[in-house]
């Protein structure tokens, strides 16, 4: 049940926020709003988006987002998805952990997903041209050839639907319009990084249009790879070999992507017809991300000794580098004896076994946009899209020459989408309306080696997962007035995902399930099948006014849902259970506002999130045959309140000004399941307090027509915790980047040539951190970027 104060807060913030600005009617301009330009396009500061299934000026849409157009990406140097969450108020986009491969942690008002296992939902969904992609898997994309980026707040159960109740992140790539423009970019910076882009426009016929865009992107990693016997030869732990006389055995945080998209566009002019084709394909053959070994404490995990099973090499600090040193031990290789936590020596690996430190991702999709106007008022929209990714993940999970975990697996997902929406307006312009239906078809599978001697485990897992989602959808805008407005939505959903399991020994047979024998524990799982079946029906409810030109508030009540799913890591046969939905109904009030002509445009919103039925990690399950378990469960319910505050300013031409200010404040109201060790007193994963950036460029025209342009971005984050179970091990230390740029751009504005220092003052600080002290006793962390410059050539034609 929701908090009335803080609801009252909600009411109280949102009515200090509108007399503020409305009590300063000489800013806000009289003159009707201009027409609005096509999706995308920018006239001054402002920019239409599509959010509510039809074009509307960011700035009329009653819904919290923060929208991007290339240039200001550019700008920023904003390159990769994980980059957006740096200047959008209370957005925080990582890469995963190692542990969760090629993926992305996406978490948006401090909901979302940082485990990229198929068995589970991203709770902040991600769009590309419209096409729901629907794993954190093969999120990491490139903002290569974007036309715009709209990152929508959650929950969108109405408009986005399936897991956006978080939020939805929607790219758009340019459509071709047969304009002949295009352009080749070079960029080379630090540890050899090196970065090729180009796109090109062209009209095949007069109704037919070509876009082709590609990117190649590769640099070393960051993190160095040190043998630990080459470094330390008096230690006796002998040397993994591959290195050479600097001790190096290798890096991560290293790039190796490419990608190439095509895209058709047939409009005949003065026709109702228009039909978009796109076809993309990317392989990324990229280093694991950085991972550092922070801590190890397990005195009963050591490399085991012939001559003495309680003796060998104990894992403990020696393994750990400088604290803030990119460096790291790890071998991603085993081999040999260990001795357990049993205390009994067990042959667990015969002849080793080596991971590659790599999480690549090879990708491919085919999509296809059909809009039909049946009449000037009513129009026919088809979205179909289907999409491939796989890739292979390795991960040394205790950095050290030691095996504690040590796995290597394939992903591999295929979705079909289907989405069929028919809009119009009726009643002479009083109703804007959309009806809908959306199909969503995945196949999933997981398959490789894992590896923890602790728990005499040392298998292949082999398991597919298929998904199926069914909605429909209604979406209702009343105009009661020139600047009243009533809007509503609803949103019908079923769900079903099914999840097989196998587990076998390494040659090829069932675990036997004898007391500690290898693998015992996960006798009994291959060839069950759990299956998780649910429905749900979301609603919104709003109302906007004008209170001038240029001075839009809002309030609504909407509701959102991430889906339920099946345990993906039983221990034991008996662990194989299904969880249900997470829900999310938000109280939010805002505003819209241009001010000073604007030259100035300020937005604003304030919520209060009811977060029931939140799906934590429950570490016992006393009613198992192994107690000590990781089971997803539906455990507690929580308060979000925030808000965030948006700006843009221009106040002279080419002095620019944007800045953000989110803050949240997470509360737990009931713990339900105590076995996930989550107390009132904790946090959810992903909660920063504040979070604020800024930007301000200059362009300075030069004579003869030539322009420099200094850029200086600053973002901050506040703490926050990793894992659901607070504790300082896996406490992430808030941290501010300041980022440069200086570009030059030609008189005749062809060819631009730009150097850029991000991480100005090269701070340390970690990304995330992955923390098992209970079973592994070990805690590791993923190091960002540190200082990096980079100088770029673009070539525009």
């Amino acid at each position: 049940m929701y908090s009335h104060r803080r609801l009252s807060s909600v009411c109280a913030a949102g009515v200090a926020a509108v007399a503020l600005i409305h009590a300063m009617p000489a800013l806000a301009q009289d003159e009707a709003a201009p027409a609005e330009p096509a999706a995308g396009t920018y006239q001054g500061n402002s920019i239409v988006v599509t959010a509510q299934f039809r074009e509307q000026n960011l700035q009329d849409t009653p819904i919290a987002i923060t929208a991007m157009d290339a240039a200001t990406l550019e700008a920023r140097g904003q390159t990769s998805v994980t980059d957006l969450g740096d200047f959008a108020p209370n957005v925080a986009l990582e890469p995963a952990t190692g542990l969760q491969g090629n993926s992305i942690a996406a978490f948006i008002r401090g909901i979302g997903q940082a485990d990229a296992s198929f068995a589970l939902e991203p709770g902040v969904g991600v769009y590309i041209d419209d096409i729901y992609y629907g794993t954190t898997f093969g999120a990491v994309m490139d903002l290569t050839d974007l036309d715009r980026v709209e990152v929508l707040r959650g929950p969108q159960g109405t408009l986005a639907g399936k897991n956006s109740v978080g939020g939805a992140i929607k790219l758009y790539t340019e459509k071709p319009d047969g304009s002949g423009d295009g352009f080749v970019e070079g960029t080379y910076g630090r540890f050899d990084r090196l970065d090729i882009r180009a796109s090109a426009d062209f009209a095949l016929t007069k109704d037919l249009f070509a876009r082709i865009s590609g990117v190649s992107k590769t640099s070393d990693g960051y993190m160095k790879r040190l043998d630990y016997g080459c470094v330390n030869p008096t230690s006796g732990v002998p040397r993994s070999g591959g290195a050479g006389e600097d001790c190096v055995l290798g890096t991560e945080g290293g790039r190796d992507l490419q990608a190439v998209r095509l895209a058709l566009r047939y409009a005949p002019e003065n026709s109702p017809l228009e039909i978009n084709l796109r076809g993309d394909y990317a392989t990324d053959n990229s280093e694991i991300v950085a991972t550092k070994l922070l801590y190890a404490g397990n005195p009963s995990v050591r490399s085991y000794d012939a001559a003495d099973p309680t003796g060998g090499v104990p894992f403990d600090g020696r393994f750990i580098t400088g604290p803030e040193s990119y460096t790291t031990y790890a071998t991603y290789s085993t081999g040999g004896n260990y001795t357990t936590n049993f205390g009994f020596p067990t042959q667990i690996t015969p002849g080793g076994f080596s991971a590659p430190p790599r999480a690549t991702a090879d990708s491919w999709g085919l999509s296809g946009t059909i809009d039909y106007e049946l009449s000037p008022d009513l129009k026919l929209t088809s979205i179909t899209g289907y999409r491939h990714a796989k890739g292979t993940s390795g991960i040394d999970v205790d950095g050290s020459p030691l095996a504690i975990l040590l796995q290597q697996f394939t992903f591999k997902h295929a979705q079909f989408t289907q989405e069929l929406r028919l809009s119009g307006q009726f009643g002479d312009g009083l109703i804007d309306a959309t009806v809908g239906g959306f199909y969503y078809d995945a196949s999933d599978r997981v398959y490789g080696r894992n590896q923890i001697p602790t728990l005499l485990f040392d298998f292949y897992q082999d398991d597919n997962v298929s998904n199926r989602s069914v909605s429909a959808f209604g979406h209702l805008e009343v105009h009661l007035t020139d600047r009243l407005n009533l809007v509503g939505g609803l949103r019908y959903t079923d769900d079903k995902k099914t999840y097989n399991y196998q587990r076998l020994n390494l040659d090829g047979t069932e675990p036997s399930g004898v007391p500690l024998t290898p693998n015992f524990l996960v006798a009994g799982l291959s060839g069950l099948e759990g299956t998780f079946t649910g429905d749900r029906l979301d609603y919104r409810i709003g109302v906007n006014y004008e209170l001038a030109d240029d001075l839009m508030v809002y309030a609504q009540v909407s509701t959102g849902f991430k889906g339920g799913g099946i345990n993906p890591r039983p221990s034991a046969a008996d662990q194989v259970r299904t969880f249900g939905p997470e829900k999310l109904t938000t109280y939010e009030g805002g505003f819209k506002s241009q001010l000073f002509d604007r030259r100035m445009r300020l937005n604003g919103a304030v919520f209060l999130n009811d977060y029931s039925d939140i799906q934590l990690i429950r570490y016992q399950c006393p009613d198992s045959v192994v107690l000590s378990c990781s089971v997803p469960s539906n455990a507690g319910d929580a308060e979000i309140f925030g808000f965030e505050l948006e700006t843009f300013v221009e106040p002279v031409d080419g002095f620019q000004i944007d800045g953000s200010i989110g803050y949240l404040d997470f509360d737990y109201t009931e713990i339900t399941n105590p076995a996930t060790l989550v107390t009132k007193d904790m946090i959810a994963p992903f909660i920063s307090k504040w979070q604020v950036s800024a930007g301000v460029q200059y362009a300075v025209e030069m004579a003869g027509g030539s322009r420099i342009t200094p850029r200086l971005d600053w973002s901050y984050r506040s703490d926050f915790y990793y894992n659901s179970i607070n504790n300082p091990y896996n406490l992430i230390n808030g941290y501010s980047l300041f980022n440069g740029r200086l570009t030059y751009d030609s008189p005749q504005g062809d060819w631009s040539l730009s150097a850029a220092v991000t991480n100005i003052f090269d701070k340390f600080y970690y990304t995330g951190k992955a923390e098992n002290i209970g079973s592994f006793g070990v805690v590791t962390g993923n190091p960002g970027r540190p200082r990096e410059w980079s100088v770029t050539v673009r070539k525009e034609f």
